[in-house]
């Protein structure tokens, strides 16, 4: 693969923190990126999420994160590994929802998505912010201006002087970089909690407290083949994972607003787009 089309593809790389598969090739279970189970409005960048503007799109709100169930659970009475077992159940049994990082060292990102294959938001990775919209198999990317300044770009800016201003269009089974892409979309975040911790994983029950504005119980896990990673666990309405911190890769991965009605943005004329497929084989070819 040539450095230019390494580029292209290194601006979009799915890293997703806390599951998603990167771009190396096959994912840990075997499969390739991108083929993850199903675990997608402008968000905001995709970098590091401010509780503030958490609370703001509702995370801090009981009614909105909890599916509009107000009061106490009671999860937080439950054994460690019973009260995964109840947030795993909730939360992947959301429609809707929106799924952000925050303190990741590998990529971030800030996306609404549902079970119906859409998704709008954006998402960061080797320094490059781009846009994502994705109806079922079709996505949209626009990719941050700083990719185009790079000299690898030139040979696409030659063809197409007005790409900075496109998006990259087409079929995800058509478009490695769209494909990846479309990664970042997949409820990876929340059927990846319904797998629970292996029989040797310690598991610890902590104290009430308030993450993201929501009042959760976490539960502590211990594990020889994941590392240490705590899960946030809503006290009040549906017990959904509210934040899930973790060690393999270091970050922090933020759940909120759960069946929440999600609108796709309007997608871009075809006047504003381009054939992903052809700008993959000029950036291969070029050079």
């Amino acid at each position: 693969m040539t450095r230019k089309h390494t580029m292209l593809t290194a601006a979009v790389c799915a890293g997703v923190v806390l599951g998603v598969t990167g771009c190396g090739g096959e994912g840990d279970d075997g499969r390739k990126p991108g083929a993850q189970n199903g675990t997608k409005s402008d968000a905001k960048s995709g970098s590091a999420v401010k509780e503030k503007d958490r609370r703001s799109s509702g995370t801090g709100d009981t009614e909105s994160s909890s599916g509009g169930r107000k009061g106490p659970s009671g999860v937080e009475k439950l054994s460690a590994r019973d009260i995964l077992a109840k947030s795993a159940e909730a939360t992947t049994s959301a429609r809707t929802m929106r799924v952000s990082t925050a303190d990741s060292t590998t990529s971030s990102h800030d996306l609404t998505m549902d079970k119906a294959g859409n998704c709008a938001g954006t998402f960061t990775n080797e320094g490059f912010t781009n846009r994502v919209i994705r109806k079922g198999d079709k996505v949209w990317l626009k990719l941050e201006d700083s990719y185009w300044n790079d000299p690898v770009a030139k040979p696409i800016l030659d063809k197409f002087p007005d790409a900075r201003e496109k998006y990259l269009y087409g079929d995800v089974e058509d478009s490695f970089v769209l494909m990846m892409a479309s990664a970042y979309c997949e409820f990876v975040g929340a059927d990846g909690l319904a797998k629970p911790p292996g029989d040797g994983a310690k598991l610890t029950k902590g104290a009430v407290a308030t993450a993201e504005g929501v009042k959760a119980v976490p539960v502590h896990i211990d594990s020889a083949e994941d590392g240490k990673s705590t899960v946030y666990v809503a006290t009040e309405g549906r017990p959904y994972t509210v934040k899930v911190e973790g060690q393999k890769p270091k970050g922090a991965m933020l759940l909120s607003d759960f069946d929440k009605p999600f609108t796709v943005p309007s997608t871009p004329p075809v006047r504003d787009t381009l054939d992903a497929a052809e700008i993959e084989k000029l950036s291969m070819n070029a050079g």
